[in-house]
């Protein structure tokens, strides 16, 4: 064979060494296999082939023929090919010596492996699909917002938003712009919607009373308080002066609904003066002001008793009015007008009792003498004045009359202090006098006297303004008296641009009335351009007032108080209500009281704005009354539920306004009231209790229906007592649910919860003790709660009931006793229920060691098969009957198996134990050995509905008894 020969025959004949040496390792031989692939001989050739330091290897192969190198280069090419193996033989020692049952567990431990990895594998592509589905598109940055929000750790996005907008846009103030953030706006914020929608609170949702645990101040729920809360904003009231002035205003609010109840007459804003005048660390003289202000702007008369009699104000009786869009319309202008009088009225009203007071402390220097008429106290007031030397700078220029009387000084004094009859009788009385000063006076005095709303004629009034004008153009610098000129201005309104009273010693009470006395309510079309003063400018003067004077870090007194009296004269009923709460939230929510009491509060919707104080589409402000009163009671209504209902109940005045306002107003009442309830778990005393005899004790809100616009129960069951109770039910409040249910007069339901809480009681395990019920919280029957002497008596709420099987026989009895309640009452629950009070007696039992009577108790519930004597037919049956048995009852089967099989075995045990073994006791033994095989058959029939534990202990108990 030649060389070239040999080479090309050389990969063919290692191939055939390959095939070979493969189709050996297939066959089935008992021999150990050389499991080595081409890599490992290549390896292990030339491990072997190191060390040698010659060629003699390669010289004899070459001279045998043999081509080195080619056949290192065939192997070479080999070495890459691998032969796919059919299947690994198992060693010799698997063969040989291997157990089928460790290859076979192998096998199946593999096998439950993948199908655990695939199920795992399966779950986590389902979870990661569902969050991705559930949280796509989610806002985390504006998530984390709200978070901050809620805690109050940032202030609200939309505020900071707005804030610089108005910045941007050059608006006057930040609260102004905070207040018009949703004017004309949809109430959609952008990025935020999304998390408003996952993680947002809607109206119905978010808490209307707040969280009592928060006992800080109360402006920082309210954006806009919070943006400008001072450090004088005042906390929950601790001081034992604030309590005080608290209760006092919560009996007022009580004996308004009383009187709302009633139909009886209530002055509201005369009683709140009262409360707001106890003793108090702060000089709240301005705020009785502006409740008496507001006495007289209303009319109230505390003569009237009843609301037919004559003087009577009805509940909301200027709401329409007020809130007359059409600024030229007659109602809308009829109650700018009488806010003017009414403010106007008041400061006279208040001058005069300043005037009399002085007079009275100075009788020397008045020198009345005689009767002391108005006019003479009014003589005596200026004589006191110019002793002081306080008539004016000048003295020397007012005129007089009769002996040095200053004559226009009385008659302005008599204007000032509202007697408009006296003045006209003073001049009367100097006639004489004043035709020689003035002769057009006396009738100029007169007309304004005599008409009603105290306007001259026409021609008078031109008259009286050519005559104003001349003197106040021609006459000598320093020749007229300024008296004269301040009465020709106040009853001819002249020179109506300038408002003052130069010349004059004045306080700021004389400039307010000067500005109600001027003003007047007109006609746009009548009118003339500069003789239009009306309540508009008025406002318009004490919001410039109140920038200028009365801002942050103002140097005059009470500063806050004072400017809330002028905003209350001026008729910026929700201004100064949002200003106060700011220095004084106790007041500024009675103010708010009263002033919606009589239709004088604008009141907005809260799902539109986080702030006290917003406004309308048309630039109208508005004040959050639902959430200023719920927020209010978190001071007290843990310890008094009672008063906070009364509070709450005023929300629902407001029901009574046009569209979903109103709706959306009682609506949050309601939430408010369920609140209140589920937060102070007063149920017996909010909602209601039951006398032993079953009849129904109302509640504090039930007899409040009339005021928050319920007209039936079930109106009443709807909104407030299901809630409650279904509530109640979630919470395990057993006791609770049971009450409530039963006064919304779901009888069904009462038996479902009651039945629950009893089967839970005796599926507890032997040796333990069951869990107490929580018991209701009793009704307070002092005379605060309105309670009778006939509500005194014992009802469900006094017995203080903590046992679920004393409820379930208290309600039991209850139901039985009266057919009403058996005909709305479903078979199904009275008879679960009367079933489970006998395997609770037969628990008692057991649990007293009375085993004989445990089996009678059991066999008298019938609930498993214990009088079967081994009929596989009867037995059968009862397994069928399991499947139709409620709920409460069915998850007590396998507890009452236990019972009967361990009394079984214990009564059995104590007949064998006995000395004298008789024909009547084998019969007992076996009777109970019977009864023990007849409930493991019936236990074998529902095995894979019982609990694994019970079916343990009842093969162990059936095993010691010798069942089996």
């Amino acid at each position: 064979m030649s060389l070239s020969s040999s080479a090309q025959s050389a990969p063919a004949y290692f191939q055939a060494l390959l095939d070979r040496g493969q189709k050996r390792a297939n066959t089935s031989s008992d021999e150990p296999v050389l499991q080595l692939g081409l890599g490992d001989i290549a390896r292990k050739v030339r491990n072997l082939g190191k060390g040698f330091t010659d060629a003699k290897a390669h010289y004899l192969l070459s001279a045998s023929g043999v081509n080195t190198s080619e056949a290192l280069r065939d192997l070479e090419e080999l070495s890459g090919f691998r032969a796919a193996p059919s299947q690994p033989q198992q060693p010799v020692s698997a063969q040989n010596g291997g157990d089928i049952k460790d290859v076979l567990a192998q096998r199946y431990q593999s096998d439950f492996q993948k199908m655990v990895d695939s199920h795992i594998a399966r779950a986590h592509d389902d979870f990661d699909k569902m969050i991705e589905e559930r949280l796509h598109g989610v806002d985390w940055d504006a998530h984390r917002q709200r978070i901050y929000e809620h805690f109050g750790l940032k202030k609200p996005q939309h505020m900071e938003e707005n804030n610089a907008a108005a910045n941007a846009n050059g608006h006057p103030s930040a609260s102004q712009a905070q207040s018009q953030s949703g004017f004309g706006r949809s109430s959609r914020r952008g990025r935020t919607s999304t998390a408003n929608k996952s993680f947002g609170l809607s109206r119905m949702n978010r808490s209307v009373i707040g969280s009592v645990a928060q006992r800080g101040l109360r402006g920082s729920h309210f954006g806009d308080i919070a943006e400008r809360a001072s450090d004088s904003m005042q906390p929950a009231p601790d001081d034992n002066l604030l309590r005080r002035k608290q209760e006092k205003y919560s009996d007022k609010v009580k004996d308004l609904n009383v009187a709302r109840l009633q139909e009886k007459n209530y002055t509201v804003f005369a009683q709140f003066a009262e409360a707001e005048a106890e003793p108090s660390s702060e000089d709240n003289s301005m705020l009785i002001n502006a409740y008496k202000a507001l006495v007289e702007m209303v009319g109230e008369d505390e003569t009237a008793q009843t609301l037919s009699d004559p003087g009577a104000i009805k509940e909301r009786t200027f709401a329409k009015s007020y809130l007359d869009e059409a600024v030229s319309s007659q109602d809308s202008s009829a109650v700018r007008e009488r806010i003017l009088n009414g403010s106007r009225r008041y400061l006279e009203k208040l001058f005069l009792s300043q005037l009399e007071a002085v007079v009275a402390k100075n009788p020397r220097e008045a020198n009345i003498g005689g009767v002391p008429d108005p006019i003479s106290r009014v003589k005596g007031f200026v004589r006191v004045r110019e002793v002081r030397k306080e008539l004016g700078p000048n003295i020397e220029l007012l005129q007089e009359i009769n002996d040095k009387e200053k004559c226009w000084a009385v008659i302005f004094y008599l204007l000032r202090a509202g007697l408009y009859g006296d003045a006209l009788e003073y001049v009367n009385a100097n006639y004489a006098a004043f035709r020689q000063i003035d002769r057009m006076f006396p009738r100029y005095i007169r007309a304004f006297a005599e008409s009603n709303d105290h306007r001259l004629p026409p021609d008078l009034q031109t008259s009286i303004h050519n005559e104003y004008s001349q003197r106040q153009r021609l006459a000598p610098e320093d020749s007229i008296d300024p008296y004269r000129m301040m009465c020709y201005k106040v009853i001819g309104r002249c020179e109506i641009t300038r408002r003052s009273l130069d010349n004059i010693t004045n306080d700021m009470m004389d400039w307010l009335w000067l500005q109600f006395a001027l003003a007047r309510e007109y006609s746009r079309v009548e009118e003339m351009a500069h003789e239009a003063f009306g309540l508009a400018e008025v406002q318009s003067s004490i919001k410039d007032i109140g920038e200028r004077y009365f801002g942050a870090g103002s140097d005059i007194a009470n500063a806050p108080t004072t400017f809330f009296f002028m905003q209350i004269l001026a008729g910026l009923f929700e201004k100064a209500v949002a200003d106060l709460y700011a220095h004084n939230y106790l007041t500024a929510v009675h103010f708010a009281i009263g002033l919606d009491f009589y239709g004088l509060l604008r009141v907005s919707d809260i799902s539109n704005s986080d702030d006290l104080l917003s406004y309308t589409t048309r630039q109208e402000p508005q004040i959050a009354f639902g959430s200023m009163i719920g927020l209010y009671t978190r001071d007290f209504r843990t310890g008094n539920a009672t008063a906070a209902v009364d509070y709450i109940s005023l929300i629902c005045l407001n029901a009574d306004l046009t569209g979903d306002l109103g709706k959306s107003q009682k609506e949050l009442c309601y939430q408010a009231l369920t609140e209140v309830v589920l937060e102070t778990r007063e149920f017996a005393q909010l909602l209601g209790d039951i006398r032993a005899d079953g009849q129904r004790i109302k509640g504090a809100i039930e007899q409040r229906l009339p005021l928050i616009k319920l007209n039936n129960d079930r109106d009443f069951l709807k909104h407030i007592t299901l809630v409650a109770a279904r509530t109640a039910e979630e919470q395990g409040r057993t006791t609770d649910a049971a009450l409530l249910y039963h006064l919304s007069e779901d009888y069904n339901k009462v038996l479902t919860v009651v039945n629950d809480a009893l089967s839970l009681a005796l599926t507890t395990e032997l040796g333990d003790t069951p869990a107490r019920l929580m018991p209701l919280k009793p009704r307070n029957v002092n005379s605060h709660n309105n309670q009778d002497e006939a509500q005194m008596q014992a009802s469900l709420s006094l017995t203080s009931i903590d046992d679920p099987i004393q409820l379930a026989s208290d309600i039991k009895s209850l139901y039985y006793s009266d057919a009403m309640y058996l005909n709305k009452i479903d078979k199904r629950h009275s008879d679960a229920c009367e079933v489970l009070l006998r395997l609770a007696k037969a628990r008692k039992q057991l649990d007293a060691g009375r085993w004989a009577l445990v089996i009678d108790a059991v066999a008298e519930a019938d609930v498993i098969p214990t009088d079967t004597n081994g009929e596989v037919s009867a037995i059968r049956s009862k397994a069928q009957a399991f499947e139709l048995m409620p709920p409460a009852v069915g998850r007590t089967i396998g507890h009452v198996m236990v019972w009967t099989v361990i009394s079984c075995s214990n009564e059995a045990e104590k007949i064998r134990s006995q000395e004298y073994e008789t024909g009547a006791r084998r019969e007992i033994v076996a009777n109970c050995v019977q009864k023990a095989k007849d409930v493991m058959v019936f236990a074998g029939l529902i095995r894979y509905k019982l609990p694994g534990r019970v079916w343990e202990t009842l093969a162990r108990a059936g095993q010691d008894l010798g069942a089996f």
